[in-house]
């Protein structure tokens, strides 16, 4: 068998591979398209630089799947353009999945770098977090802009990625058993990052990034339960959420403020509803209350034009021509055209169809890496992180559609890229029970941050 080669003898290429997937990572911090050019030279890093069996996944339905959904995106706006010449807008980002399996080999090819990347990131994040934060207008009850991003809920969901990643960052080196000085270093980033993620959350008073907090908190304490005793984890989780709802309680008066006319506004459609009314009915009646918040009404005129773009083809949807279909909309006045709902956005171009290819690649990626966790391949904490920052994200976008903004691009393509990469460590950890690979040269595969690796008798490694 041909394993996984280790590229990691030149400082210069460890350099740059850890650059390039620190870039890929940059989005969380600073809102720019430098991932975009980082995720060209690692798919070309991939191609160029690897045998077959890393690079290609033959027999994988997955990459089947994500080849062929995005080959038909790319075709279809293609025949769209030629004959209504309607470019829609960001419609090449669902021909993504194309380039999950490729970043997926370059991820395998580069993965002796995970530790260096991981450090040089939170350390840059925790610099940057702690530059960043408005401190005094926060504190003050004013809107801040968290990170450096173009809109303050971009920021809020940066530092969700943040709380999230730095909270299993330190867990994973608790769980693989890193070395005091190593598990000391990395708390203490990861202790200064989290509070300082939360507290700009608040600040960027962003109800959609809130309400997504919600089940990412309760998977993360749920965790710990992971590493410590019962009786431990209890006393942990008991003391975590004394401070979070004291933290609360202390700034109550404000998220009321900011929550209370729109909970007022849903509660009101929601007796309209059990009324009788049509959706239609009810989003004309909403919009048009004085006592709708503004940010709540816009979305609602949003989702009313995206409602009727979605009932003229709900299921293959409308291409390129959506944007066509928008401006004969009720609401098509409204100066927007981001939908501030990622499913909907999904909806619209690619229909029903599109958003349950789109839920099977998700659902078959979560399902990829707990079983790659199962196995020994990454630690818990690498799939918890995984699973979270997934949940996250899948709310955040009820609200917002992250999923075109530069924060949804890299996380998709991360979310692939890991995806396909544990992909293939299950098929060489099976093709290496096959083929007799030693324990020790199975352990050189299973390369940082994996937790300890299966063995298996009578395995040898040919490099």
């Amino acid at each position: 068998m041909i394993g996984i080669r280790d590229y990691s003898n030149t400082l210069l290429m460890q350099f740059l591979v850890v650059t390039l997937w620190v870039l890929m990572l940059s989005v969380t911090l600073v809102e720019s398209d430098a991932y975009r050019y980082a995720a060209i030279v690692l798919i070309f890093y991939a191609l160029f630089g690897s045998v077959r069996e890393e690079k290609y996944f033959p027999g994988d339905w997955l990459a089947a799947l994500c080849v062929l959904s995005g080959t038909v995106v790319i075709t279809r706006f293609i025949i769209d353009l030629a004959m209504t010449g309607e470019r829609g807008a960001s419609e090449w980002l669902y021909a993504f999945p194309i380039l999950f399996p490729f970043l997926g080999s370059a991820l395998i090819k580069s993965w002796h770098a995970s530790k260096g990347v991981f450090f040089a990131f939170f350390l840059l994040a925790m610099i940057m977090i702690i530059v960043s934060t408005q401190w005094v207008p926060i504190a003050n009850g004013e809107r801040g802009f968290p990170l450096f991003h173009h809109n303050p809920i971009h920021g809020a969901v940066g530092c969700g990625f943040l709380l999230v990643g730095a909270f299993y960052w330190a867990a994973h080196h608790y769980e693989v058993g890193s070395s005091r000085t190593t598990r000391a270093v990395v708390s203490i980033i990861a202790s200064i990052i989290i509070p300082l993620a939360l507290f700009n959350i608040y600040g960027s008073k962003s109800k959609g990034v809130w309400l997504a907090l919600i089940p990412a908190l309760i998977l993360m304490f749920l965790s710990i339960f992971m590493y410590l005793r019962v009786k431990t984890a209890l006393i942990v989780v008991v003391i975590g959420l004394v401070l979070l709802c004291g933290s609360i309680y202390w700034v109550s008066d404000h998220l009321v403020d900011v929550v209370g006319p729109t909970v007022k506004s849903t509660m009101s459609m929601i007796k309209n509803f059990d009324g009788g009314s049509s959706v239609f009915t009810v989003l004309e009646q909403t919009t048009a209350s004085q006592d709708t918040p503004p940010s709540m009404n816009e979305r609602l005129q949003l989702w009313s034009n995206a409602l009727e773009v979605i009932a003229a083809a709900p299921v293959f949807g409308s291409g390129n021509g959506w944007l066509t279909l928008w401006h004969s909309t009720h609401y098509a006045a409204i100066p927007y055209t981001l939908l501030h709902n990622g499913y909907f956005e999904i909806l619209v171009r690619h229909g029903l169809f599109g958003l349950i290819i789109s839920g099977v690649i998700f659902l078959t990626g979560l399902h990829r890496v707990h079983r790659a966790s199962s196995q020994g391949i990454i630690s818990k904490s690498a799939c918890a992180c995984y699973v979270t920052c997934a949940i996250f994200f899948a709310f955040t976008i009820l609200s917002n559609s992250n999923n075109r903004l530069a924060l949804g691009e890299s996380f998709a393509l991360l979310f692939g890229a890991v995806c396909f990469a544990c992909s293939k460590m299950m098929r060489l950890g099976l093709a290496s029970h096959d083929d007799g690979v030693s324990s020790r040269g199975h352990q050189e595969v299973l390369l940082y941050p994996l937790r300890t690796p299966i063995k298996r008798k009578g395995m040898r490694h040919d490099r």
